[in-house]
């Protein structure tokens, strides 16, 4: 079974207030083209279809239209689409029915019976005579289906546990896939997104809760993309096919994946060309505001480069009220996008590595507000003033 793997479109989202309608347009275009040249069995769409849950009608028809195109450059193609962290379950399924007709199945929720039971027929797309996808949308542990009598913290293991057996039933020697919208793996590169925070609302699963038998995983939710580690080479993050944001700074596009029962799935990348490139002035250790600004006249990017520039600030240092008008007419001057300033603060000299330990939301809610203060004040040089404002409004919510 040959699919096309892709994720994390983000549509509607902005980039410091910078319209991107016309990039999601040239991505729809390419992707049109790699389908037309692919000629795939199955399109997986594995989450974040939208940057929010209500997306604008604009925004929502745009993606239908893309869609429907798409699918007539390859009629014989089964689209497959899951709802993601960032998406509206009922928002994506509302045309269900209409969607079928074009051979794309989107999916908002697991499927269940009228008691809160699984029904996994609900949720597995069969491609003749290739195989099976296993269709898994985002889900809080605490919202999966039951399976027999599974006590609520297994609920999410069970579900999956019971999916990959019925997943295996159905395909019948066939190839098997799972889609599914989660962090998965304790390795998992997270360039670009914060690593300290659940994702999603969510911890990282140990990949062997996803199941066994299956010939390839189709992940979303990561936007680098990379291979979960450990076993067999089977789960894969896409990652995004554009940047959405200036830390990703790496090879964006969609996995091409031949996949055959008892093999490891042979993958091919088609890198996607950006309509605009991303670009961070000042590195990661950043520069005094004056050399930043020489900078962005000395670079020779294209025309309308987004362009973030990483100032580093001194021990209690901050941003100068004239600095983002500056960065601003620096930028519009060579025709770049200006979007922010970036301020970077050098740890102080003998700060203990706790500090900077990364803290699971369990870890999290343990530490008394004093603690949390004191983290925050440490990693984001606060003033003795932003901490009682954090102490304050820590009080007046409850928490």
């Amino acid at each position: 079974m040959k699919i096309i793997h892709t994720s994390d479109w983000h549509l509607g989202d902005r980039l410091h207030g910078w319209d991107r309608t016309d990039e999601e347009e040239h991505f729809f275009s390419q992707l049109k083209t790699v389908v037309a040249k692919e000629s795939p069995d199955a399109l997986l769409i594995s989450g974040d279809i939208f940057d929010t849950g209500t997306p604008g009608n604009d925004v929502a028809k745009k993606f239908n239209d893309a869609l429907l195109d798409i699918s007539e450059t390859c009629p014989s193609m089964e689209t497959v689409v899951i709802a993601g962290n960032h998406d509206s379950y009922s928002r994506l399924v509302v045309d269900e029915s209409l969607w079928r007709r074009h051979h794309v199945h989107v999916f908002g929720i697991p499927a269940e019976d009228g008691e809160g039971r699984a029904v996994f027929s609900g949720s597995v797309v069969d491609i003749p005579q290739k195989g099976v996808i296993a269709a898994v949308p985002f889900c809080h542990e605490r919202n999966f289906p039951f399976v027999a009598d599974a006590p609520g913290a297994s609920r999410m293991r069970e579900y999956f546990a019971g999916m990959a057996q019925f997943a295996a039933e159905t395909a019948k020697g066939r190839a098997c896939v799972l889609m599914a919208h989660l962090a998965v793996g304790k390795e998992t590169d997270f360039t670009g997104q914060d690593k300290s925070m659940a994702i999603g609302g969510q911890e990282c699963v140990d990949p062997d809760v996803l199941g066994a038998g299956y010939d390839y995983i189709a992940l979303g939710h990561i936007h680098c993309p990379q291979w979960i580690k450990g076993g067999k080479k089977v789960s894969r993050y896409c990652g995004t096919p554009r940047a959405i944001h200036f830390d990703e700074a790496y090879d964006h596009g969609v996995d091409i994946v031949e996949v055959e029962t008892g093999k490891e799935p042979a993958l091919r990348t088609v890198v996607l060309t950006p309509k605009r490139e991303l670009f961070t002035v000042g590195g990661k250790e950043g520069l005094s505001l004056d050399d930043a600004l020489k900078a962005v006249e000395e670079l020779a990017a294209p025309a309308e480069t987004y362009v973030r520039l990483n100032v580093a600030l001194g021990e209690g240092g901050s941003v100068g009220p004239d600095w983002a008008e500056r960065a601003r007419r620096a930028c519009v001057a060579k025709n770049y996008r200006y979007c922010t300033i970036n301020p970077i603060r050098k740890e102080v000299a003998g700060k203990a590595a706790a500090e900077r330990k990364v803290l699971t939301v369990a870890e999290l809610k343990e530490l008394s507000n004093e603690k949390v203060i004191e983290i925050l004040s440490a990693r984001r040089s606060l003033t003795s003033r932003q901490c009682e404002l954090v102490k304050g409004l820590m009080e007046e919510v409850g928490v």
